[in-house]
């Protein structure tokens, strides 16, 4: 039949297509697994990504969002000292 069918053709029954139902079990297995590993790529990608950077509220004090980046880490003393003398001028 060719060099290439084995009896089946062009996009026959696939990898395990010989085996009958066994091979349609295997086939649903296999790309059941795939899409589990995408989805958990994804999950897995949106949370490392977090949530993107918000906008500071209109009519807050600057000084007040610095002393809250401290709080949290974001910034130094120096740099949160800098941005005092900065605010203070």
């Amino acid at each position: 039949m060719g060099f290439c069918c084995n009896r089946f053709g062009w996009g026959g029954w696939g990898t395990w297509g010989g085996l009958g139902i066994v091979g349609l079990l295997l086939n649903l297995v296999f790309f059941g697994g795939v899409l589990a590993v995408v989805g958990l790529g994804n999950a897995w990608l949106v949370r490392q990504l977090g949530r993107p950077p918000t906008a500071p509220e209109v009519g807050v004090d600057p000084l007040e969002i610095a002393r809250r980046r401290l709080a949290v880490g974001e910034i130094t003393i120096a740099e949160f000292e800098e941005i005092h003398d900065r605010l203070q001028r």
